[in-house]
């Protein structure tokens, strides 16, 4: 998407683009002063348009070299999750199991010092209930 302004850059897109890269390193990629660079990010001064497309077009070009060398990216390779992949329940509210007990508990188990059955019931702390 572009900025309204086509003279000057989204200072979000470039906020995006500049995550996780320190300001001294940013500064040396853009070729500006440490100062320029912290004065973009706080929006006290217009940023350039070819800003956020060099950091564009520089984090494309990283993802296209990764994907030829077969590495994968650091999110996979730590099994971190993204927003988009946790469902949560639309409506209901949350109840402890507390009040209820679980149908088939085997309270003998536990008090014998079985880990699995101990375990067992640390699964499901809660559950979601309908209203």
């Amino acid at each position: 998407m572009r900025f309204p302004n086509l003279r000057y850059g989204n200072p979000n897109e470039f906020r995006h683009y500049a995550q996780f890269i320190p300001l001294k390193q940013l500064a040396r990629q853009l070729r500006r002063s440490e100062r320029t660079i912290r004065n973009w990010l706080t929006e006290r001064e217009k940023l350039p348009w070819w800003v956020p497309e060099i950091l564009r077009l520089q984090h494309m070009e990283h993802a296209e070299r990764m994907r030829q060398m077969n590495t994968q990216p650091v999110r996979l390779r730590l099994g971190l999750v993204s927003g988009d992949v946790i469902a949560f329940p639309q409506s209901g509210r949350v109840k402890p199991l507390d009040a209820e007990p679980l149908a088939g508990a085997d309270d003998g188990a536990i008090a014998r010092g079985d880990r699995t059955a101990q375990h067992a019931g640390d699964v499901e702390k809660y559950r979601v209930v309908a209203g």
